[in-house]
């Protein structure tokens, strides 16, 4: 009986120690684990959170696979109209969660944190209940204000707090916080505009808009000699800024701050910053949160934003293993960033900038524009082919017409005629249209090829597009005239006949080839008196007035260009007459001016299709057009259309 009691109980403390032995070899290597809460004051999805949450994700599980990692998305954006509900929602969050399994608590984005540190300083409870935690801030600015209690309005101004000093009494704090200094920020200002009267400082309707104006004001008194300007956007819209800017007096500066969230707590779009910035692009803009940087501001002071999820990490298993002290803040101080671009705008030399600055170089947003251009370039070429290759077919329909002809020996003969003459049109015509045709399009080809080049200037890319853009308006005006050539020869060359007003018309002529007109060279109209209604297709002969004074505009150096129209009863038309003082057309060319391809001076632009257009046109409205051979003033051309 004896020896089966020692039996049984040395088999029980065998299974007491198996039991040890399982428990122990049951606990995880990472030592104790429980509920990692991350809440995240806005969309968790962007993706610099993303990217925190996952490294913070995988080195807590890697440490050990029992911990658990929740996420709780606050949506804290519209600060003026939803901040003093902040910290109620906050709090019914929280403690929605077992405290005891809590391990670590992490704010993203400074709008929980702000919200955190308010709900602790009102409610002691809550504090007392929390402060065993290691608590962290990522994300968050180093300058802050206190969170309202109760609803505020559009002129609410809050006084900026140093949230390091501020802490949690007897809690652990700790996390990355990043330092805005408007005060350097304006010195730099004053070293690249010394003349700076005043300073326009841009914030928006977020917790990070409302934090940096109150630090903007509190430290805009150390500057008594600028005028600072607030341009809220808890209290002003979008255009209500930008008519604000537009405003601004001579020697201003406009400070980014924030620029996320409009006055109805509505996200901006992408391109809302360089739009309300569009009227003023000659005013200098500086940044202190790196916003704008590499499209609109010239660059500024600001955080470098380093977060390390390890880190947090590793804090959080000092702080379980006793070593409380390793929990601290990480302050992000600033550099100096600067869009090269920019610089070269604003004429800011490289010697003025401060040491160990970083320059950025943007694409400039003209560049994008240029690739517009060699787009443009390349349909145009396409269009060529396509017009070669319509002259092609052409061509061979006329030569199986004179193969079909010569069954009868006068058709054939008389084919034949025809025949040679059209070959000699078409070789005329290909002859023309290759020459004006590839003057241009070398033009287009060269430059855009120079304009790829990288050591190609800013300076030089404008001149270059300018080329482009002329020798393109060339092309399409060719191609234009061809067209409207080709619909005469085939009788589909249609009016609209309405009623204008003269007047009216000889100004707008003057207004759209105001740009063709050298400097030097004065525009005078001499009108019938009284208001003259003439029924006529206004697009024509529009198109006939555009040409001849084109035509003045390229051989009159100075002087005058005249446009002149009267009535006249015995006739019952109306006489035009647009004279210059150029240099004239000589004796022995105008015979032949309205011809086709036919031009005064071979390098000059133009293909020598206008005035022969211009022929027709009149001809259909049932006028005459010719030159003054009389005037010796420089050319005067002349046209009638019947009332």
């Amino acid at each position: 009986m004896k020896k089966l009691l020692v039996l049984t109980l040395l088999l029980l403390i065998s299974a007491f120690d198996c039991g040890k032995l399982l428990a122990s070899n049951s606990e995880p290597s990472g030592g104790k684990s429980g509920i990692h809460l991350i809440i995240a004051s806005y969309n968790p999805d962007t993706k610099r959170m993303s990217n925190f949450i996952n490294s913070f994700q995988n080195t807590l599980l890697a440490k050990n696979p029992s911990n658990k990692i929740m996420l709780q998305d606050m949506g804290f954006k519209n600060f003026q109209t939803e901040a003093h509900l902040w910290c109620d929602e906050l709090k019914s969050v929280i403690e929605e969660y077992d405290k005891g399994e809590l391990m670590s608590i992490v704010f993203l984005g400074q709008e929980a944190w702000a919200s955190f540190l308010s709900l602790s300083e009102r409610d002691s409870l809550f504090r007392a209940k929390y402060r065993e935690l290691p608590i962290f801030a990522v994300f968050a600015s180093h300058n802050g204000i206190a969170i309202p209690k109760d609803s505020i309005s559009r002129f609410w101004d809050p006084v900026p707090v140093n949230v390091e000093k501020r802490g949690i009494t007897g809690a652990t704090t700790g996390g990355y916080l990043n330092k805005y200094d408007f005060s350097r920020n304006v010195g730099l200002i004053k070293t690249f505009f010394p003349n700076t009267g005043t300073v326009a400082v841009l914030t928006d309707n977020t917790y990070g808009g409302a934090s940096l104006k109150a630090l903007a004001k509190s430290e805009s008194k150390l500057f008594p000699e600028i005028d600072f300007q607030f341009l809220d956007g808890r209290l002003f819209s979008e255009e209500e800024i930008s008519r604000q800017i537009s405003s601004l007096p001579e020697n201003s500066v406009l400070l980014l701050g924030t620029w996320r969230v409009n006055i109805k707590g509505q996200y901006f779009l992408g391109n809302s910053l360089q739009t309300i910035v569009e009227s003023r692009k000659d005013l200098p803009t500086f940044s202190m949160t790196g916003l704008g940087i590499g499209s609109t501001a010239l660059g500024g002071f600001v955080p470098s934003y380093h977060v390390d999820a390890r880190e947090i990490a590793r804090q959080i298993e000092e702080f379980n293993n006793g070593n409380t002290k390793e929990v601290k803040y990480i302050v992000n101080n600033g550099y100096y960033s600067f869009d090269k671009r920019k610089l070269t705008e604003m004429g800011v030399e490289s010697y003025m900038l401060p040491s160990n600055s970083v320059i950025n170089d943007s694409e400039d947003p003209q560049v994008r524009q240029y690739k517009q251009f060699l787009l443009l370039a390349v349909l145009i070429v396409i269009l060529l082919v396509s017009l070669v290759i319509f002259l092609a077919v052409v061509y061979m329909k006329n030569k199986t017409l004179r193969k079909a002809l010569e069954r009868n020996e006068k058709e054939i003969l008389e084919a034949k005629t025809r025949a040679e003459e059209g070959d000699k049109l078409k070789s005329a015509f290909l002859a023309n249209m290759s020459h004006e045709i590839r003057t241009p399009l070398n033009a287009i080809v060269g430059f855009s090829q120079l304009m790829s080049e990288e050591k190609c200037s800013h300076e030089e890319r404008i001149g270059y597009s300018e080329v482009i853009s002329q020798n393109s308006d060339m092309l399409l005006t060719l191609i234009s005239d061809i067209l409207d050539i080709s619909k005469m020869d085939t009788g589909k060359f249609e009016m609209d006949m309405k009623e204008i007003n003269l007047k009216e018309l000889c100004d707008k002529i003057f207004q759209t080839t105001a740009h063709l007109r050298k400097e030097g060279v004065e525009y005078v109209c001499r009108p019938h008196p009284g208001d003259v209604m003439l029924k006529t297709d206004i697009h024509r002969i529009s198109q006939v007035m555009i040409n001849l004074i084109s035509n003045a505009n390229k051989f009159t150096e100075s002087g005058t260009i005249t446009l002149e129209y009267e009535l006249r009863g015995e006739e019952k038309d109306v006489l035009f007459s647009i004279s210059d003082t150029g240099r004239g057309i000589p004796p022995e060319k105008q015979h032949r001016l309205f011809e086709r391809f036919e031009k005064l001076d071979d390098y000059t632009q133009g293909a020598g299709l206008g005035l022969a257009i211009s022929k027709q046109i009149i001809s259909r409205l049932g006028g005459k057009i010719w030159l003054d051979k009389d005037y010796k003033g420089g050319a005067r051309f002349c046209f009638t259309h019947p009332l």
